[in-house]
């Protein structure tokens, strides 16, 4: 009885097979990982501009960042809200548009944008301001639970 080559040409066709895909493997690039912007208020401040016996003029000054590296936002507004009594919802301020916030990690510093918005408080009330980054969602961004802070001001 002959031997047949079986087991070497099985071997060997396993070789060929194995180069092949190595080399293939090879030449692929891994995928690409998009990375998702970060829209986050970085400062909130409420100044008194001005005042009268009746009342106080209000600056609220709102500064946005993106904290993620090579990413830009594209186009969302900022929504300013105050109310005296937060249980009863809160009536808006106003609203102001961001272009774009881009993170070049090229860039020694990390590019915001700043908005204000005037109010008037009258005395002995006290008013709460809640500010929302991308309030309309226009930015799908790695956190999105982070778009929302607030401040009080009291008129004595």
């Amino acid at each position: 009885m002959k031997m047949l080559n079986g087991p070497k040409i099985a071997v060997g066709l396993l070789v060929i097979l194995f180069t092949a895909i190595a080399s293939v493997n090879a030449a692929e690039k891994p995928p690409e990982i998009a990375l998702k912007p970060d829209i986050v208020i970085k400062d909130l401040r409420i100044d008194r501009i001005s005042s009268t016996p009746t009342a106080d003029n209000v600056r609220i000054t709102v500064t946005v960042i993106n904290t993620v590296s090579g990413t830009s936002t594209g186009p969302f507004k900022i929504k300013v809200e105050w109310t005296e009594n937060p249980t009863a919802g809160y009536t808006t301020l106003g609203t102001s548009g961001v272009s774009n916030l881009i993170n070049d990690p090229s860039s020694i510093s990390v590019r915001s944008e700043t908005r204000t918005f005037d109010h008037t408080v009258p005395k002995g009330k006290a008013y709460k301001y809640l500010v929302t980054a991308d309030f309309m969602n226009q930015v799908s961004e790695a956190d999105e639970s982070n778009n929302v802070n607030s401040a009080g001001y009291v008129a004595r």
